[in-house]
């Protein structure tokens, strides 16, 4: 009778442990951070290509419509060449080195969007700089081919 107690002790105590780990693993009493729209995501990359100053990675963001455009004006200029010339455009209004935590606020209408953002940045000398909604910076989106694109016509 003893070993049979004993080792329903043991049995308990084991599903006990598999449950709390099925439990945890399931993320059960976390809330799940909230899904970010497209337009969130496009505007913090955006934001965070200039601040890097990635000009090749910038011309993935530009609504496909003002590439072509500005393609035609430019048309011997190469990726990086091209990426610098409207990066820098959009960089002044990103006079940020880095950032951390940003929080968003999207107003849209039809197949055009601005992202406000707003939130902890860093200046060029690495101090930082709160934001606050009120003073976000504003970040224009145009809806081309089903994706969202910066638009650089509407800085």
């Amino acid at each position: 009778m003893r070993v049979v107690k004993g080792f329903l002790r043991l049995a308990v105590f084991a599903l006990a442990a598999l449950l709390m780990v099925a439990l945890t693993a399931s993320g059960c009493g976390k809330s799940a951070a909230p899904e970010r729209s497209e337009e969130e995501r496009v505007a913090e990359e955006a934001v965070r290509v200039a601040m890097r100053g990635d000009a090749v990675a910038f011309l993935q963001l530009v609504a496909p419509s003002f590439l072509e455009r500005a393609r035609a004006e430019m048309p011997d200029a190469e990726p990086e060449t091209l990426g610098a010339v409207l990066l820098a455009g959009f960089s002044e209004e990103v006079p940020y080195a880095g950032a951390g935590d940003l929080f968003f606020e999207v107003s849209e209408e039809g197949d055009r969007a601005v992202v406000h953002v707003w939130g902890e940045f860093l200046d060029a000398e690495g101090n930082a700089v709160s934001l606050g909604q009120g003073d976000a910076l504003r970040v224009a989106l145009r809806r081309e081919e089903g994706r969202w694109y910066v638009d650089l016509l509407d800085l």
